[in-house]
C-alpha cells in the first residue's frame, strides 16, 4: 500500500479518521470490536494510532465495506491473518543447531547431562568460602574465646 499522507510516529483520532475514510465514533467502536486494534492512549485519553493501526484500520474497512463481511466474519478473518503472520515470522527464525546431528533423543539428553555436571564442577571449584576480613589483615579475632 502507498502511504499517501505524511509519515509520522503517532496520529490523532482526526487524522485517522480523515486518512482512512471512516468516521471517529466507528474507529471507537471498532476498538472494542477488534483485538488487534488497540491505540495508545495518552494520560488525558486521547488516541495515539500508529501506522500498523492504520493499516489494520484500512484491512478491516476492506473486510466488512468491500467484501461484505460482518463483524464477527471480519474479526475471523484478522484474526486468521495475524496467526499466518505469526507463523511466517517463527518459520524464518531458525531453529540453533546444537551440533548433535543425527543423534538419538536419549544420546543427546545424556550429552547435554554430561556438560551440565562438568559446569557444575567448575562452579563448585570456583566457590569461594566467606573469609573472616580482619583475619585477613592480621587483627585479633574474638574466635575461640568465651
Amino acid at each position: 500500500m502507498t502511504q499517501d499522507y505524511p509519515s509520522k510516529l503517532y496520529y490523532s483520532i482526526s487524522e485517522v479518521a480523515t486518512i482512512t475514510g471512516v468516521k471517529a465514533h466507528v474507529l471507537r467502536y471498532w476498538e472494542t470490536e477488534f483485538s488487534t486494534l488497540k491505540p495508545r492512549k495518552t494520560r488525558t485519553g486521547s488516541r495515539r494510532y500508529r501506522q500498523v493501526d492504520i493499516e489494520e484500520i484500512l484491512a478491516i474497512k476492506g473486510l466488512l465495506y468491500d467484501e461484505g463481511f460482518k463483524i464477527a466474519g471480519a474479526l475471523k478473518m484478522r484474526k486468521q491473518a495475524k496467526k499466518k503472520v505469526q507463523e511466517a515470522v517463527v518459520e524464518e527464525a531458525p531453529q540453533m543447531d546444537l551440533g548433535f546431528g543425527g543423534s538419538s533423543e536419549s544420546k543427546q539428553i545424556g550429552i547435554v547431562k554430561k556438560e551440565l555436571k562438568e559446569i557444575l564442577g567448575m562452579v563448585r571449584e570456583l566457590e569461594v568460602k566467606p573469609v573472616d576480613k580482619r583475619a585477613q589483615k592480621g587483627q585479633k579475632t574474638n574466635k575461640g574465646k568465651a
